[in-house]
């Protein structure tokens, strides 16, 4: 399998996309397999696997056999994959658990990111409050990063805001959200 899986790396570097497809039968189970141990969670695993493919699809070139198989390399991309997400959803969690208790938070019922975050902390007037004097932009990047928990290079992709304006958007706006709820504990996130 090793010599067939190696054998469509050039054409997927020419972006052939039957080699994507043929690699992606090939090695599907093998890579949703090595995340759904790590995350135990199909979704997840499964999310995992798309953008194992994708990264492939973009990174093709970047494969070194002086480093190990195709194999290897792919499977170290899916572990990584996981472990990243892993990592990332248990960080998330943590600053959710920072916040106060409150019961059960409504279910948002609009589209609108920055409506969507006001409406899951609407337990909290002083959220609001602070939520208010973010500029609109600051409010869309602040939700799509801790609602939606994208990725700062997949919020720029998603609002066509380059990254560096992502970035100083979500900055700027938790730097006023730590300083208006008073909450210095989260300065070192």
């Amino acid at each position: 399998m090793e010599a067939c899986v190696r054998a469509l790396l050039p054409a997927i570097i020419r972006r052939e996309q039957r080699a994507i497809g043929r690699l992606y039968d090939l090695c599907v189970d093998r890579v949703y397999g090595i995340a759904l141990r790590v995350l135990r969670q199909a979704p997840d695993a499964e999310e995992v696997c798309c953008d194992v493919f994708h990264q492939i699809w973009e990174q093709a070139a970047r494969y070194d056999p002086a480093r190990g198989s195709v194999l290897a390399w792919i499977g170290n991309l899916a572990w990584s994959r996981s472990v990243d997400r892993l990592r990332r959803e248990r960080g998330h969690r943590v600053r959710l658990q920072a916040l106060p208790e409150s019961g059960d938070l409504p279910m948002p019922a609009q589209d609108d990111p920055a409506g969507v975050l006001l409406d899951a902390l609407q337990y909290r007037s002083q959220v609001r409050s602070a939520m208010a004097r973010l500029s609109p932009a600051q409010q869309r990047m602040v939700a799509l990063a801790f609602l939606e928990d994208l990725s700062h290079p997949e919020i720029a992709a998603r609002t066509g805001t380059p990254l560096g304006t992502v970035k100083s958007h979500i900055r700027r706006g938790l730097a006023t959200l730590r300083e208006v709820l008073g909450l210095e504990r989260l300065a070192h996130e």
